[in-house]
């Protein structure tokens, strides 16, 4: 008995593929703007970087020898590029309706187009696979797995200095935001030569320094004159720092076993982290897979199956964070 991509075009490749690659990923998932993704063939990835390079050439005479500098220290990185998948089974009612004759095209239209619908809805879950991987890099400095029988335990390498606290809690009596926000701001520059980005954080974290009477006397002069973000960013960017985003986004798990369906943020609402973006922090890989003829890039494929007979519709990817500076990643908690 023929298949779902037998029925309709639109699921056989590579047009099907085609389709996947080309739905935009979501404008809520940002990761791509601090680890943008890299195709890579490779599944595993072991190199070293230098972990310093500014030192200023001399200036020399035609006749002296040029001063040799002595090797910059190295920073190795390695990884395994993890396989992330979804599938969706096409139901009867689904099926049968592509295989509707009747000379009334309707029906089986509507049905292509919701099976498309859910195809969107796959890609966009893989997406959030990967987004996910590329937050904990940044937000946590390490990503765990364990479900299904899959483990993955990875420290991207961020130093202790990098993770700051502050000694008062910006929700506590009296905090001093702009003295923590200026420190931290000028321990990245010493480390790293350039101040960050950005920062970003919480609404949560955002309202409390918005609302501190501290930080308005410091902006307005007034203590109880309300201030915008635009005003906050406006202040902290003439005293050459970075701005303050939020960023709020969550990503829901859903229990293979029950259905059941949790959510959780990609940022702690207590915590913020200054970052620089264009990969200066390092790439999120794309790798290849088996699906794809060991090819990178994410890959559609419907599968068809029998006693009972059934379609499935299968996407797939695999990818991981590379961090090739864990320097330019400073997280803060903030709030208690």
């Amino acid at each position: 008995m023929a298949g779902l991509a037998q029925y309709s075009d639109k699921f056989s490749n590579p047009l099907f593929t085609r389709f996947i690659q080309e739905i935009p990923v979501k404008a809520d998932f940002i990761m791509g703007r601090f680890l943008p993704r890299q195709e890579t063939f490779e599944t595993k990835f072991h190199e070293s970087y230098v972990t310093r390079q500014a030192d200023m050439a001399n200036i020399v005479s035609t006749l002296a020898e040029v001063p040799l500098t002595d090797r910059d220290p190295m920073r190795k990185v390695s990884g395994e590029i993890a396989d992330i998948a979804q599938g969706y089974l096409v139901t009867k009612e689904e099926l049968g309706a592509l295989m509707d004759k009747s000379s009334d095209t309707t029906r089986r239209t509507l049905a292509e187009t919701q099976l498309l619908g859910k195809t969107v809805q796959i890609r966009q879950n893989v997406d959030a696979r990967i987004e996910w991987m590329g937050a904990q890099a940044l937000t946590e400095g390490t990503l765990t797995y364990n479900k299904d029988g899959v483990l993955l335990t990875v420290d991207f390498g961020i130093q202790a200095s990098n993770k700051k606290t502050a000694a008062v809690k910006w929700d506590d009596i009296s905090p001093t935001i702009i003295a923590d926000y200026e420190a931290w701001v000028a321990a990245y520059i010493a480390l790293n030569g350039v101040g960050p980005a950005l920062y970003m954080t919480s609404t949560a974290v955002i309202n409390k320094m918005l609302n501190d009477t501290l930080v308005r006397k410091q902006i307005t002069g007034l203590s109880d004159k309300l201030i915008t973000i635009t005003e906050l960013n406006a202040f902290l960017t003439g005293r050459n720092m970075p701005g303050v985003e939020a960023w709020d986004s969550q990503v829901t798990y859903r229990d293979l076993n029950n259905g059941s369906r949790t959510s959780a943020r990609l940022l702690n609402a207590k915590k913020g982290v200054f970052l620089r973006e264009g990969g200066e922090i390092g790439q999120q890989l794309m790798g290849p897979t088996i699906e794809n003829e060991m090819k990178p890039g994410i890959f559609a494929e419907t599968i068809d199956l029998k006693m009972p007979t059934r379609s499935v519709i299968n996407v797939v990817a695999s990818s991981f964070p590379k961090i090739s500076n864990p320097d330019l990643i400073m997280q803060t908690t903030v709030l208690a």
